[in-house]
């Protein structure tokens, strides 16, 4: 027995061991986290690399590098058995009786087809990635596995989270992979969710493998996708350049992904959508590899990644056919016609295509049906002239802040450098995506199709690349080039290293304090109430129906085998034409002022049986339609409190409380209903003042400050007077109040310049001449749908005054917009001061310098 059947056989064995005792539970004396990990390698990662073994298949520079690819296969090779179980309508649990065999399977194929591995080195290359380069990657994937492990993704109702993990936890308690009653019982074919596909269920299988809770697993299991990532970043900047590009690769994933290490995106690596993300990396990878060194075992290795990248989530299957399809375009004109480049990767798409048609086509037919306006209407846009749109240029810095600039300018270097594939790969991708995104045509045709998931077309432009192959680039040229080369590589490398400071410093911060990110994230995490979630998943009749605020709703089937009344904002599938109505249906059922006839009708509705009550926020959630605060959990808890044989208190804190529905209490409720104390009646003599401010919005019938001026950290308080003429539709509506003054003597720049002028103006001297708040009408609890026009409404709430505003007299401007969640801007708002959220002038506030330190704390002035 030679050494590599040795190798193989107890790789084999360690398999099979591995699996057995995690499935007996051998392991439980284990930390959860380790059992994941475990698991992880059971499942995923060891038939992943069996698979490359006995396929002979290398990545690009080391063998360091093949867990990368490893990945691809084994989320590939698992997601088959997914499919296999529905095909035979069985539980995912019967994959235990058969998992550890199909876990040795790509051992035993390994053993009987030995072969040698393929070329691993890059066509411009002939140094493998060793020494200092291999340290530095490695050493990237450590920290990126370190960093999500100690911020791994957040929970909050700001994030997507619940979503996955309610829907991985309805996996493992009904046995279906593709659940529609992952959150709302009824749901029926709206609950079906085109956005989850094999990772899912994959997931449930690893946390049923583990015994572990699928909120551990989905955290625990973000640390070691993290570090895969770098590995796949470096297996691409080696092929763009070598070893030295493929080290920077590896930082440049670990620093940039997503903008900077405080923002979420490394942490969101258990995400489908960055698990695809990755898998289309090392796709990429592959078929570039494919086309410098004609292996075949290339081609299969792309084959398998993209298997991987589309079981994690479908949207691979767009991103494949934008950025092989471009790299085609590239190939034809850069060999002036079908050559054989352009020939090779025709046929390598189709291979790894083909395969994956009949699962698309099936999740096309079973899932896909976009009915949810929240998700259909038209958002995220910008407003060039008449119907000319395209997407919103701030996806660009909120994916990749300042560095988005490096692909315009680099687009020069690449065109000289498109000699070499992997660099015309750069550029037809970046080109590409500039034209879906910012070409009116484009954007017109594929808006109403794919909505505002056009906004994540920017992802396909790889930073890491594009950061690997500028860096070596422009250094080699700096230090040996000569004369005006020298000199503008020099010049291009210090913007480079200017750019590329803020993800360094925002990297060394957060090493420094990670409570930047857990303060900020402690705000919207519902573990906070873990011990009512606990409580209502053991007390609670199976199959129970909560009626809850949007927020804590969230999080009770993210903890939970109940099923709730709605959910947050965009988070219901796209199919669910009821997503908005039970958003506002669950506003109006508990609504302290409602008559009981309004609950009633809600609760038989929606089948509600219990009521969770919420009052642990640290501050009110701030969501598109309607958010508690205190005020209304004090009126909605007296409301229910005093009907004690329809709603019978179960559980109580002081501060959460839940209720059982009793429903022939409920039916012999009558009446009920109260005046709000935010109405008066509407008089055309008193209220003569009142204004629209803006068109098809209500009318501003006064602004009441508490005072005419107010000092640099106060909060002051506020009141807003509201009519409405007519009955408004229902929706997002978003109050902006905004203060502005004069510009310092001297300083008057060109309207057409002037908002880029003066926020580059304030930057330089460290203080705003602007600041604005905006709200949801009054929490969205009393919605602009049900104002009557036989009313004035009143709003009060409290402005912050920030502590970097300039002193001086402010007017205050108000206005209302109806807005998705993403909001459709003009050209002009990013130039012009006067923009959408302009408003028509309702007041004059005076700020004066404050005479507290910093760290007192601020007046609040009434």
């Amino acid at each position: 027995m030679n050494a590599r059947w040795r190798a193989l056989l107890a790789a084999m064995l360690s398999a099979v061991v591995l699996h057995a005792t995690l499935a007996g539970g051998a392991l439980s004396g284990l930390p959860v986290p380790a059992r994941l990990v475990l698991a992880f390698l059971a499942l995923v990662l060891l038939p992943g690399h069996g698979w490359l073994a006995a396929l002979g298949i290398v990545p690009p520079g080391s063998a360091w590098l093949a867990s990368g690819w490893a990945l691809g296969f084994g989320v590939a090779w698992l997601g088959l058995q997914v499919l296999l179980l529905r095909l035979l309508h069985l539980p995912l649990a019967a994959l235990a009786a058969w998992g550890i065999a199909t876990g040795a399977l790509p051992w035993v194929a390994a053993l009987a087809l030995p072969s040698a591995p393929m070329e691993s080195r890059a066509a411009n290359s002939s140094v493998p990635l060793a020494g200092l380069a291999l340290v530095a990657v490695l050493v990237a994937a450590t920290l990126a596995a370190a960093h999500v492990g100690r911020l791994p993704p957040p929970i909050g109702f700001n994030s997507d989270s619940p979503d996955h993990i309610g829907t991985i936890r309805r996996i493992m308690n009904g046995g279906d992979a593709f659940p529609v009653d992952a959150f709302f019982r009824d749901a029926g074919a709206g609950g079906a969710d085109p956005r989850k596909g094999l990772w899912h269920p994959s997931v449930a299988l690893l946390a049923m493998l583990a015994h572990a809770d699928p909120l551990d697993a989905w955290r625990v299991l973000a640390a070691p996708l993290a570090a895969l990532f770098v590995l796949n970043a470096a297996a691409f900047g080696f092929v763009l350049g070598g070893p030295v590009a493929a080290a920077v690769a590896a930082w440049a994933l670990l620093l940039t992904y997503g903008g900077t290490l405080l923002s979420q995106g490394l942490s969101e690596a258990v995400f489908a959508t960055k698990l695809a993300d990755q898998l289309a990396l090392a796709t990429a990878t592959a078929v570039l590899l494919d086309l410098e060194q004609r292996d075949r075992r290339a081609r299969i290795a792309a084959v398998g990644l993209a298997a991987g990248a589309i079981a994690a989530h479908v949207f691979a299957a767009l991103q494949f056919a934008v950025v092989f399809g471009a790299l085609g375009v590239g190939l034809l004109v850069r060999e002036r016609g079908p050559g054989p480049n352009v020939r090779r990767l025709v046929a390598t798409s189709l291979a790894l295509g083909l395969p994956c048609i009949p699962y698309l086509w099936w999740r096309a037919h079973a899932s896909y049906a976009p009915s949810n306006i929240i998700h259909t209407a038209p958002q995220g846009l910008m407003v060039l002239a008449g119907r000319a749109r395209v997407v919103d240029p701030s996806v660009l810095w909120d994916w990749m802040g300042n560095l988005w600039v490096i692909f315009p300018l680099s687009w020069w270097g690449w065109t000289r450098a498109s000699s070499r594939t992997p660099v015309l790969y750069l550029l037809t991708t970046s080109i590409a995506v500039a034209l879906l995104l910012f070409f009116p045509p484009l954007v017109g045709i594929l808006q109403p199709r794919v909505g505002y998931l056009l906004m994540r077309f920017v992802w396909l432009m790889p930073l890491c690349g594009a950061l690997a192959f500028a860096i070596p680039t422009l250094t080699e040229t700096a230090v040996f080039g000569r004369g005006f080369a020298r000199f503008s590589a020099a010049l291009g490398l210090a913007g480079l290293v200017l750019l590329c400071l803020p993800a360094v410093r925002a990297a060394a911060r957060l090493l420094v304090r990670p409570a930047i990110i857990r303060e900020h994230q402690a705000l919207d995490d519902p573990l906070r109430w873990r011990d009512a979630l606990e409580w209502m998943d053991t007390h609670l009749p199976a199959g129970s129906v909560v009626l809850s605020d949007p927020a804590t709703s969230y999080s009770i089937p993210m903890m939970t085998r109940d099923y709730v009344v709605t959910l947050v904002d965009q988070h219901s599938s796209p199919n669910d034409s009821l997503a908005l109505r039970r958003i506002l249906d669950a506003r109006d059922a508990l609504d302290p002022y409602a008559p009981w006839a309004a609950t009633q009708a809600h609760v038989r509705r929606w089948g509600a049986t219990a009521i969770a009550l919420n009052d642990r926020f640290l501050e009110p959630p701030h969501l598109d339609y309607w958010a508690p605060d205190h005020a209304w959990y004090a009126a909605a808890r007296a409301r229910l409190e005093s009907a004690p044989g329809a709603f019978r208190r179960v559980w109580d804190t002081g501060d959460f409380v839940v209720y059982r529905i009793e429903p022939a209490g409920l039916d012999a409720l009558v009446g009920g209903g109260r005046t709000r104390e935010c109405l008066r009646p509407w008089t055309a003599a008193a209220d003569s003042a009142a204004r629209p401010v803006a068109p098809g919005m209500p009318e501003m019938v006064a602004l009441h400050l508490a005072a005419d001026h107010a000092r640099r950290g106060d909060s002051l308080a506020v009141t807003l007077d509201w009519h409405a003429r007519m009955s408004m539709p229902a929706g997002s509506y978003i109050v902006a109040l905004r203060f502005d003054r004069t510009l310092p003597a001297g300083f008057a720049p060109p309207v057409w310049c002037a908002k880029p002028a003066r926020k580059i103006y304030e930057r330089l001297h460290h203080e705003r001449y602007r600041f604005r708040v905006d709200r949801v009408p009054l929490a969205g609890t009393f919605g602009v749908d049900l104002w009557p026009p036989s009313s004035v409404v009143r709003d009060s709430f409290t402005v912050p005054v920030p502590r970097d505003v300039a002193t001086g007299d402010y007017e205050v401007q108000v206005t209302m917009v109806h807005q998705p969640h993403y909001p459709i801007l003009q050209l002009s708002d990013y130039f012009l001061d006067h923009d959408y959220l302009s408003g028509i002038p309702a007041g004059r506030l005076r700020i004066e310098r404050s005479e507290a330190l910093p760290e007192e704390t601020a007046h609040v002035r009434h």
